[in-house]
């Protein structure tokens, strides 16, 4: 029983020891996880401590740089006004560099390199710019040296000049002075030439009397014999402008020997004639040119007047708007058209139209005097008549303008 007993214990005591074993095992596992454990603490608030230090050193370059760019850290400048400052920045320095755009720059760090080549750009244009002024001054300093030596001179000659005015002036005086006395002695010498040629002075008057009087006389038989001379010309003794060189008949044209050269333009329109017997002129129709060569032109036969003489090779052409000279200018003297289908302001378009122009008095370069009613009563016909020009009547311009 003892010895039984005595064995319990035993086996008690094995598994005290081994429970003490396993104990003391999972306490030396835990202090060995525990010191690794604080190994690693440390080393994380060694690594903590090192950020710390990190981030007070960065603070301390942040805060530097800031007073360094905006002064204190009282004073210091939001971000916006920060960015709006670059982004200025950036338009001054393209401005100052002679950029036609602006620069965008993203940080201070940008903007400082370019701001470095800004100020010696500047620097090197003050500099330039200085050079210059000191250039112009140097010349301004020559010119102010030649000024003063100018105004010397001019004070000089100033001097001399006014020496010869008053020079000028007693000579002046001296010849006054003679011519005086020079004036009163010629006036004597003709009041005494008056007093001995009166009796000539009345035999010239009354001679110049009757010269005048025979003047008068011999202006006005001048006058008549002036009226018997220039007698009226009609548009029927104007001479030709030119003739037709050739008639087709069956095509209904003809070709005149006038043409660029000479002046003439389409759609003028031409009177065909013929001298007959006794020099009286025949008229035998109207042409229209339709087409203009150098020196000869297409014409359209408007009409023939005798069938049986119809327009052909030879026949001559005149017209009141066509001169191989100058335009062809129109005066009308009267009232108003007999004929009722076109008024005056309908026939100077049509005269402006073919080429002519119309003028409102007589001159010598007047062409033609128009002949409406009440014609011989106005000062135009009159004009016309002293210096000889055309009188076209008022039917004759129709025929013309007409078609």
């Amino acid at each position: 029983m003892a010895r039984k007993q005595g064995g319990v214990h035993f086996s008690y005591l094995i598994v005290a020891i081994v429970i003490c074993l396993a104990l003391i095992f999972v306490v030396v596992s835990q202090n060995s996880q525990l010191e690794d454990r604080k190994t690693a603490l440390d080393r994380k608030d060694q690594e903590l401590q090192r950020k710390d230090d990190q981030i007070k050193r960065q603070s301390t370059e942040i805060d530097d740089l800031r007073n360094l760019v905006v002064g204190s850290v009282d004073e210091a400048v939001p971000v916006a006004d920060m960015s709006a400052l670059i982004d200025r920045a950036g338009g001054e320095i393209a401005t100052a560099m002679g950029k036609s755009s602006e620069v965008q720059y993203a940080s201070f760090r940008d903007l400082y390199g370019d701001s470095v080549d800004t100020i010696r750009f500047l620097s090197g244009e003050l500099a330039s710019s200085k050079a210059a002024g000191e250039a112009k001054d140097s010349e301004f300093q020559e010119a102010a040296t030649s000024k003063g030596n100018l105004s010397a001179q001019l004070n000089e000659e100033i001097d001399r000049l006014r020496s010869e005015v008053n020079d000028v002036q007693v000579q002046l005086e001296r010849a006054r002075s003679e011519a005086r006395d020079e004036a009163a002695r010629l006036r004597e010498e003709i009041e005494r030439d008056q007093q001995e040629h009166t009796s000539v002075a009345y035999q010239l008057e009354r001679d110049l009397s009757l010269t005048e009087n025979l003047l008068k006389r011999a202006n006005n038989r001048i006058d008549v014999l002036k009226k018997e001379i220039n007698q009226e010309q009609t548009f029927s003794m104007v001479e030709a402008d030119g003739k037709v060189i050739r008639v087709s008949d069956e095509l209904g044209f003809a070709w005149v020997d006038l043409g660029t050269e000479d002046r003439l333009r389409r759609g003028t329109v031409f009177d065909v004639f013929q001298y007959v017997k006794g020099g009286k002129r025949l008229s035998k129709g109207k042409i229209e040119v339709t087409k203009v060569e150098d020196d000869f032109a297409e014409v359209k036969i408007l009409a023939n007047i005798d069938k049986f003489n119809p327009i052909s090779s030879g026949d001559l052409i005149t017209s009141p708007f066509f001169n191989k000279k100058a335009q062809p200018v129109f005066v009308f003297a009267g009232e108003k058209f007999n004929n009722s289908r076109y008024s005056l302001e309908d026939v100077r378009r049509k005269i402006e139209l073919f080429g002519g122009s119309v003028e409102g008095s007589v001159r010598l370069e007047t062409s033609f005097v128009v002949a409406l009613k009440g014609y011989d009563e106005t000062g135009q016909y009159e004009a016309a008549r002293e210096l000889g020009i055309t009188i076209l009547r008022e039917d004759e311009l129709i025929d013309f303008i007409d078609f």
